[in-house]
């Protein structure tokens, strides 16, 4: 995982809100012949004082490989935070590249209870 400033995608990726206490889970699918990168941006447009986790996960489901990284604003900040995911293992059977992994995406609010939303872009390369 590194942090990075802006996509390197031609695609428009895929775009949802993801709100407090209600996390969001999709699937990232590679680009064939390309390895598998997941560009992930999220946008704090109200300056709520927040903290975003990413997760990527092996669907397979055999642990061969998971990465977290987070995001946090302080209240007054709306700015745009990016995490990107690469380097991926070869797949159990040690041969082949990893072609897609499972995401979640959650969302804590930081200064009080209240409901807060952040949103994100998702762009695999």
């Amino acid at each position: 995982m590194r942090s990075i400033a802006d996509t390197t995608s031609s695609g428009l990726g895929s775009s949802f809100n993801v709100s407090n206490g209600f996390p969001v889970s999709g699937k990232a699918l590679a680009t064939p012949g390309v390895p598998l990168t997941v560009q992930i941006s999220a946008e704090n447009d109200r300056g709520d004082g927040n903290t975003c986790t990413f997760v990527v996960s092996d669907p397979e489901g055999s642990g061969l490989f998971l990465g977290e990284a987070s995001l946090t604003w302080q209240e007054g900040d709306s700015s745009v935070g990016w995490v990107e995911f690469s380097g991926f293992p070869l797949r159990a059977d040690g041969v082949s590249p990893v072609g897609d992994c499972d995401y979640a995406v959650s969302l804590v609010h930081d200064t009080d209870s209240s409901g807060t939303r952040v949103g994100i872009r998702v762009f695999t390369l």
